[in-house]
C-alpha cells in the first residue's frame, strides 16, 4: 500500500534497519557471476550475485545492478550485456571485478559474444543477452535480458555467503577425504589397523559422516579394505597397485599432452614457461631441507599441465591417483631424489613449451618406468607391501 493510499488516523510502517537488513540478506547464500559488456570497443564488468532466470517463453535473464556502477551506465547505453556464472576456482576473478577503478580485465582470458559482449574464459557457464526491459527499485536498476547465446560447462559453482566467496559443503567432505587420504598414505594408522570415524574427525578437524565418505572413496581406490563386521583397515599396497596408480597419471598426462597442447592458449604456455623456471630453480637443490619447496614446484608444473584441459575434474583425479606421501614417508633421502626424476621432468617441461607432444609423451613414459621401478624395488626391500 502507499502512503497515499493510508486511511484517516493511519501511519506508515517503519522500514527495517539498512545494518540489520544486510546483515540479514547475507545469510542468502548465492552463486556468483561477472555481468559484462561493450560499449565503443571498451570492455566493463563488475560482480553481482542478484541475478536470476526471468522466463524460458522466450528465455530471459534479470540482472539487478546499482545505479552508481559503471556497468550499469555502460549496459544503458549498449543495450547488451553478459552473464558470467564464475567457477569455483575463479574467486580472484570475482574480487578483481568487484573493485573500482581498475583494469578489471587485466590478465583475465575473454572472448566476445556474437552480440559483443565480452565473456571470461572458464566460467562455469556464460549467457548473452540483448536488452528487452528495465525498470527501477531503490538505488537499483533491473535489466531483463532476452538470451541469444548460452554455454555451459563442467565444473562446480562460486558461492557466496555473508561477505565471502566460497563452494557448496562438498568442499568440507573433499578436504575431509584430502586430509583422511594423506594420514593413510603417510601410515599414521598402521597397516591393517581399523580406521575410527570418530578419532579421525577430531584428528582431521573434520565430521564423522564426512570422513566415513571419505573411507567409500579410498576403498574403491584400493587404500583401505572394509571387514566383514564393517571395520575399515589400512590395506597394504603391492607393486601392482602402486604401477596402476602411476601408469593412470601417466595416461591423464598424455591424454591431455594429445588433446589439449596443440591448442593450447599462449597465456597457458607462459604459465607452463614460469613452472618450468621454477622447477629448474630448484634442481640439484633438493636436499631434505629443501624438499618441501622442490615438491611444491614439482606440482605447480603438473598443475600446469593438466590445468591445458578445461575439466577441473580431470585434474581432481589426477591429483587423487598421487601416492607421494607414502614414497616420502618410507623412501631413504637418496631414493627420494632419484624418485623425483627431475631430469626426465625438465625434459617434459621442454617438450610441453615449445608445442611437442611426440617428446613429450616420450617424456611421460620415461617418467613412468623411472618411478614405477623405484616404487617396485622399495616394496621389495619391505617384503612385498607397504
Amino acid at each position: 500500500m502507499k502512503t497515499t493510499d493510508l486511511q484517516a488516523g493511519e501511519s506508515p510502517q517503519q522500514l527495517v534497519d539498512q545494518t540489520l537488513f544486510r546483515d540479514v540478506a547475507g545469510h542468502f547464500a548465492t552463486g556468483v557471476t561477472v555481468i559484462t559488456t561493450t560499449n565503443e570497443g571498451l570492455p566493463t564488468g563488475t560482480t553481482a550475485s542478484a541475478v536470476a532466470s526471468l522466463s524460458m517463453d522466450p528465455p530471459m535473464m534479470l540482472v539487478c545492478l546499482n545505479r552508481s556502477s559503471a556497468t550499469h551506465d555502460q549496459i544503458a547505453a549498449s543495450g547488451v550485456f553478459g552473464v558470467n556464472i564464475l567457477a569455483q576456482d575463479q574467486g580472484d576473478t570475482a574480487s578483481a571485478f568487484a573493485r573500482k577503478g581498475t583494469d578489471k580485465f587485466a590478465g583475465i582470458p575473454w572472448a566476445p559474444a556474437g552480440n559483443g559482449v565480452p565473456l571470461i574464459e572458464g566460467s562455469l557457464a556464460t549467457i548473452a543477452c540483448r536488452v528487452a526491459e528495465t525498470t527501477v527499485g531503490g538505488t537499483h536498476t533491473v535489466f531483463m535480458g532476452e538470451v541469444v547465446d548460452a554455454a555451459a560447462f563442467p565444473g562446480e559453482p562460486l558461492t557466496y555467503y555473508r561477505g565471502t566467496f566460497g563452494r557448496f559443503e562438498h568442499g568440507a567432505v573433499e578436504k575431509a577425504y584430502k586430509s583422511l587420504r594423506q594420514h593413510v598414505l603417510q601410515r599414521k594408522t598402521p597397516l591393517s589397523a581399523p580406521l575410527d570415524p570418530q578419532v579421525l574427525a577430531e584428528q582431521l578437524r573434520s565430521r564423522p559422516e564426512y570422513i566415513r565418505q571419505g573411507m567409500v572413496r579410498l576403498e574403491s581406490e584400493g587404500l583401505v579394505t572394509r571387514t566383514a563386521d564393517g571395520s575399515v583397515l589400512v590395506a597394504p599396497i603391492t607393486a601392482e597397485l602402486a604401477q596402476g596408480f602411476f601408469a593412470a597419471q601417466a595416461a591423464i598426462e598424455a591424454g591431455v599432452i594429445d588433446t589439449y597442447l596443440p591448442h593450447a592458449r599462449e597465456e597457458q604456455i607462459e604459465e607452463l614457461r614460469v613452472a618450468r623456471a621454477a622447477l629448474t630453480a630448484v634442481v640439484g637443490t633438493q636436499a631434505s631441507a629443501d624438499l618441501a619447496g622442490y615438491l611444491d614446484a614439482v606440482r605447480l608444473f603438473h598443475r600446469r599441465l593438466i590445468g591445458l584441459s578445461p575439466s577441473v575434474q580431470l585434474l581432481g583425479a589426477y591429483e587423487e591417483l598421487s601416492t607421494a606421501a607414502l614414497w616420502f614417508s618410507i623412501l631413504p633421502e637418496g631414493a627420494r631424489t632419484e624418485m623425483l626424476d627431475h631430469g626426465n621432468l625438465i625434459e617434459l617441461a621442454d617438450a610441453v613449451v615449445a608445442r611437442d607432444s611426440t617428446a613429450a609423451r616420450a617424456a611421460v613414459r620415461r617418467h613412468l618406468d623411472v618411478v614405477a621401478g623405484i616404487a617396485a624395488d622399495a616394496i621389495t626391500a619391505c617384503g612385498g607391501t607397504v
